[in-house]
């Protein structure tokens, strides 16, 4: 659209930046100046996106058939139209580029790249032949950045506070209308304007994170006008909406003040389960309010149980102010995933299903001589699926944490199975397992020490025992030894035993290792004597 008389053309615009560091110095050059009411921008926004996609054919901004390869995606996901997909973009520092993919599970891609490169997808399947696979820049020459970070910040909090107070979204996500097209009612209303606050409160406050806005006087001027907003609406109370960006936005103000505060008695004050869980274990439970006393109570003690080691530098990773524990499908409305895609902020988060305690359980050892015979006083045969869930995402954090060592000794064992039975978890990918973890190392921590030996140590040690007593094959004991690595510590490690309900008990097992911080020797197991290896 080109310069207007409320942003002259001496003001400085992002434009096509080529660098990172580019990137946020514009971002940092942006006006501090607070724009008109919110029905200005959004009618601007609408515009701009409108006129820029509409040039596409005429090459003088947007193009089609163009968009990032994966290697330079961002984040992706779900949104209502390419106006609604290019306004993400300009919400985040580091998306240059958008494309737009109508009829996709995720259909808004944002690019990090210097420039557009072709999207082989949309060329392959000829999505563009009726105009179908758009995408462009965040802003179109000539245009200027909407909103200062400090603007964006005040302003979406202001909105989740009108939430809080009860204001309707004003659309109903649950039919969100044919073709992804958004119907009549979304334009101008208040669910368009939370779609946007949501998208920009998770954009600055994960960009103050990074320290972007560190050297930004009027961003770190309005953090305590924002969050104080933010503690009183929360304090007063959110109520929980089926469908909508209001409960996502209520998520990224939680995350605001648990990064601003550094603990949860602002951010979770209306909610003491989750506030303690936070306090304890510095894990911030993003499920908007879907997991019941039960499998609340479960996940505490999950996470109590796990090795320091594990918890500290792993599932918190060295430095991580919290690890965000997200249910996304509790924020999704309908085919629209997207407000859960936006509800972390952390450097460490995984996801979890939205199912509690009890809901199925899980045999973690089919495939194997042990499969539906973990079997103790209890009675108990299978794992909880929730809890099998959580020990898998939470193990996939193990990776970060190991040593030089380790990742060799794991690199060695897996360049020597050759077949299923060589792996603990032989049952998964429907007994095709050793072409599942060639494929997939990333899998191998999270699914042999987070579903097997994180509920049952001893049925682990067990299967690996019948395989080298049957069939003289000792690669899956070397695989049981490699997890009590993991778990250990220089003089001892931790085994796992289930109990009632798929929970695991913690048993302190005595170690040896052939040299301090070295390969382990020997397991000490109270009852069971000595393991030499």
């Amino acid at each position: 659209l080109g310069p207007s008389s409320r942003f002259p053309a001496s003001r400085p615009h992002r434009g096509l930046t080529t660098t990172w560091a580019g990137v946020s110095a514009a971002r940092r050059q942006k006006s501090q100046r607070r724009r008109n009411p919110v029905a200005n921008l959004l009618n601007m926004l609408r515009l701009r996106v409108l006129a820029c996609v509409a040039a596409a054919h005429a090459q003088t901004c947007g193009w089609t058939s163009v968009g990032c390869n994966p290697q330079g995606s961002y984040n992706r996901f779900f949104v209502q139209s390419p106006e609604m997909c290019q306004t993400a973009c300009t919400m985040f520092d580091h998306c240059n580029f958008f494309t737009y993919i109508p009829d996709r599970y995720q259909n808004c891609i944002l690019c990090v790249g210097t420039e557009n490169a072709l999207f082989q997808e949309c060329v392959d399947e000829n999505l563009d032949a009726n105009g179908w696979c758009t995408g462009g820049p965040a802003y179109c020459p000539g245009d200027e950045e909407t909103e200062s970070p400090e603007a964006i910040l005040l302003d979406a909090v202001a909105s989740a506070a009108e939430f809080c107070a009860g204001a309707p979204d004003g659309f109903d996500w649950s039919n969100p209308g044919a073709n992804n097209a958004p119907p009549a009612p979304f334009a101008g209303s208040a669910a368009e304007t939370r779609f946007e606050w949501t998208l920009g409160l998770h954009a600055v406050v994960r960009e103050w994170r990074e320290g972007v806005h560190d050297s930004d006087v009027g961003f770190m001027g309005a953090l305590p006008t924002a969050t104080a907003t933010a503690a009183a609406a929360i304090l007063d109370g959110c109520g929980q909406a089926p469908c909508g960006y209001g409960p996502a936005l209520v998520s990224n103000a939680r995350s605001l003040l648990l990064m601003y505060d550094g603990n949860a008695d602002r951010a979770l004050a209306d909610d003491a389960t989750r506030k303690a869980i936070f306090q304890d274990h510095s894990v911030y439970v993003a499920d908007n309010g879907y997991f019941d006393a039960d499998t609340l109570d479960a996940i505490d003690d999950f996470y109590t149980n796990l090795p320091v080691g594990i918890m500290d530098n792993g599932v918190l990773g060295a430095g991580t102010p919290f690890a965000t524990q997200t249910v996304r499908d509790a924020f999704r409305c309908g085919a629209d995933d997207a407000p859960g895609k936006i509800i972390s902020i952390s450097p460490v988060s995984f996801n979890t299903f939205q199912e509690q305690l009890g809901d199925r359980m899980e045999d973690a050892f089919s495939g194997t001589t042990m499969s539906n015979k973990a079997v103790e006083e209890s009675g108990v045969v299978r794992a909880d699926g929730l809890l099998s869930v959580y020990r898998h995402e939470a193990s996939h954090q193990i990776d970060r944490q190991l040593t030089a060592r380790q990742n060799a000794l794991k690199e060695s064992i897996k360049s020597r199975c050759a077949e299923d039975d060589n792996w603990l978890r032989a049952g998964v990918s429907g007994g095709d397992a050793n072409a599942f973890f060639q494929g997939a190392p990333q899998e191998i921590i999270a699914s042999q020490w987070g579903n097997q030996y994180a509920f049952s140590s001893a049925t682990q040690l067990e299967v690996a025992r019948r395989r080298f007593d049957g069939f003289g094959d000792a690669i899956a004991m070397e695989w049981f030894v490699f997890n009590t690595d993991l778990a250990g510590d220089e003089i001892s490690t931790t085994f796992y035993a289930k109990a009632q309900r798929g929970y695991a008990t913690p048993v302190a097992v005595g170690l040896d290792r052939v040299e301090p911080g070295g390969a382990v020797s020997r397991l000490r197991v109270p009852g069971c004597g000595y393991f030499d290896f």
